[in-house]
């Protein structure tokens, strides 16, 4: 087996003074390597990325359900998403509590919603379908609607999550019906989401999807929204770029910040 490295991991001591090879010897493999400075620093980063009241940062656990990394996750005071039970659980079981966990569901059944409602924990559905849901399972609860931007990005249409050419999420256009249904149920709006693709490692897309959900969350009652998720999407881990590509670029301009 090879001494498999690279300038990056090398550069900032990744393995702690070990190879990959001395660790796979001592662990056996398959061997999956985090290391804890550059996750607690990425965390701080983002939770730096804005100063403003009641900003904060939400780690999406199907990226990893590691307790571990989730204890770690939690020290750094972000808080979490789940999408299924099992995810629900792996969160409880690192510390999170339900105020400190959001229930992202995409078209699941009754009995999931009522598991996700028990546990106290707020609830975001991604269709009109999906409120009726939660309405006939909840009455007078809260929700959390995920909106379709328009604006979609990804490294391959198939991670691409909204734009015209998706399933996911509520189109603007239908706010109308949106209030209907949350009248007819007694429905707290208690937020609004969004999610636009995964693996990609520009900008522009992060900063115009945030600028619809705000110029919609303006078109909202004043008193309705507790929570606002402006861009929720995944960028590829700086270690698997190739060498012509740089990290993911966080505090790039003062007006990425302030969105």
């Amino acid at each position: 087996m090879s001494q498999i490295r690279s300038s990056y991991t090398d550069s900032i001591n990744f393995y702690g003074g070990h190879s990959p090879l001395d660790l796979a010897q001592q662990f056996g493999t398959p061997l999956y390597v985090y290391n804890e400075t550059v996750l607690r620093q990425r965390c701080r980063e983002l939770k730096a990325l804005s100063s403003l009241p009641g900003f904060g940062v939400n780690y999406s656990v199907k990226a990893n359900t590691n307790p571990v990394l989730l204890r770690i996750i939690r020290e750094e005071g972000l808080v979490v998403d789940a999408m299924s039970p099992g995810e629900l659980y792996m969160d409880q079981l690192a510390g999170f509590t339900a105020d400190e966990i959001l229930y992202i569901s995409n078209n699941i059944s009754e009995d999931e919603l009522r598991n996700a409602v028990r546990h106290g924990v707020l609830i975001s559905v991604d269709s009109l379908s999906q409120v009726e849901t939660l309405g006939r399972v909840n009455p007078g609860g809260k929700v959390m609607v995920r909106f379709n931007p328009g604006i979609g990005a990804g490294h391959h249409a198939k991670v691409v999550t909204a734009g015209k050419e998706t399933k996911f999420g509520v189109s603007p256009e239908l706010l109308d019906d949106l209030f209907a249904i949350l009248k007819k149920y007694d429905l707290h709006l208690a937020g609004i989401n969004q999610h636009i693709g995964s693996l990609f490692m520009e900008a522009d897309g992060y900063i115009a999807a945030a600028e619809v959900l705000l110029h919609l969350a303006e078109r909202l009652p004043a008193d309705v929204l507790e929570k606002l998720e402006a861009v929720r999407a995944m960028t590829a881990p700086t270690d698997v770029l190739p060498p012509a590509r740089k990290p993911f670029a966080i505090h790039t301009s003062p007006r990425r910040q302030n969105v």
